[in-house]
């Protein structure tokens, strides 16, 4: 009796991953992730700040591009 297939191996890829370190890809979504969630919440405190202002400004009578400008 002959056997035609090899046995299963750990690089052959029938077998899961190895727990330990997460693959790159996930690391890497995981890190794009992180940036947008900062850059929504860093939007989303600075902005009504500097539309403050700017409205405080113009009130004052500066020209918006004076205050944008400063």
């Amino acid at each position: 009796m002959t056997y035609s297939e090899k046995p299963l191996d750990f690089r052959d890829g029938y077998l899961p991953a190895a727990a330990g370190l997460p693959i790159v890809p996930t690391v890497k979504a995981a890190s794009l992730l992180a940036v947008l969630l900062a850059y929504a919440v860093g939007f989303a405190i600075l902005y009504p700040i500097a539309q403050t202002n700017a409205c405080k400004g113009v009130s004052e009578g500066a020209a918006l591009v004076e205050v944008v400008g400063h």
